[in-house]
């Protein structure tokens, strides 16, 4: 096990420049809502009783189970399967590492009232802290806008899902990884890191595909869009004496459901969110281009850790409707 964590702490020298380009892009991308800052100042925060646990954990055979665990995890491509082994860890290992941190005396109070100072107050007040110091941030946000008024009978209709396109872009760090699909009523975005280094960012669109002149002539009519769909969020975060974390979001035109989970010093959290969602709005015909659906998915190792996550649009309904 001291071979193990040698080598991955010599890793870190070669990893940081991929660390730090990795982070900026993120940023720059407009995505994320915690910086490198942010990264920088908890991972100083929580180094101290990082390295008392290292030393605590590093020779127990239950320890090294755990790491041999996360390990596996990190293997496994498939998101099912991710989803089920991390399920089974947090299960597995709860009770062990409740010892462990309760035999530490962390000042758990002390820790989340600075990691909250870190962070702006509408996002400080959203953070929810779990055993460990692991804490979840989640954002939902609705655009305002008046309730448009009802309709008068429509001029044209369309079915977007027969005729929508989607595209998945990103880019990945150092052991790290992503994907996505996506169909004509389906979007989904997934990523992964298993090291220090590891850093993935990936993008899913589903467009609607109209165009104006074209599929529906230039004029004065407006268009009215009805969307509905389910809605399924899914982060993890183990820690191996480490810190890492995941993050994915899925935004249209009106809505914008955000979720965090970092676990900065050890063990983690599995987290799952469903909604049913809906929205109606009122577009000028050159503002067609908005009416979209888009998810991201994110994940960071800032040591060993096992990171995944994603956004998921399913069972879309959506509509656009020409009226006067």
């Amino acid at each position: 096990m001291k071979k193990q964590l040698s080598n991955l702490k010599g890793l870190i020298t070669l990893l940081s420049f991929v660390f730090i380009s990795s982070a900026i892009a993120q940023r720059e991308k407009g995505e994320s809502l915690i910086t490198q800052d942010q990264i920088n100042k908890i991972t100083e925060l929580v180094k101290p009783l990082k390295d008392q646990l290292e030393k605590q954990l590093s020779e127990d055979e239950t320890y090294q189970a755990y790491v041999k665990d996360i390990t596996e995890l990190n293997e496994t491509k498939n998101f099912e399967e991710k989803s089920s082994m991390a399920s089974k860890i947090n299960e597995k290992y709860a009770e062990y590492f409740q010892k462990a941190w309760s035999s530490a005396n962390v000042d758990e109070r002390a820790y989340q009232s600075r990691i909250r100072r870190l962070f702006p107050d509408d996002l400080s007040k959203l953070i929810t802290f779990e055993p460990f110091l692991v804490f979840t941030l989640s954002v939902s946000t609705t655009t305002a806008t008046p309730p448009p008024a009802e309709p008068p009978p429509p001029d044209k209709c369309l079915d977007i899902c027969t005729m929508a396109a989607g595209e998945i872009d990103g880019t990945s760090g150092l052991i790290a990884g992503a994907g996505g699909s996506y169909g004509n009523c389906f979007l989904r975005t997934n990523a992964w890191s298993a090291v220090f280094g590891g850093n993935q960012v990936i993008f899913g669109y589903l467009r609607n595909n109209i165009t104006i002149p074209g599929t529906l002539p230039n004029d004065s009519r407006k268009l009215r869009v009805k969307k509905s769909w389910e809605l399924t969020q899914e982060a993890t975060t183990f820690a191996v004496l480490g810190g890492g974390y995941a993050e994915t979001r899925a935004r249209t035109f009106k809505s914008s459901e955000y979720m965090l989970v970092y676990s900065p010093v050890v063990f983690g959290s599995h987290q799952i969110r469903k909604k049913t969602m809906s929205e109606e709005y009122v577009l000028e015909k050159k503002d067609v281009a908005l009416s979209i659906f888009k998810t991201n998915a994110q994940t960071f190792s800032a040591f060993v850790s096992g990171n995944w996550c994603f956004s998921e649009c399913a069972s879309i309904k959506w509509s656009i409707c020409e009226e006067k």
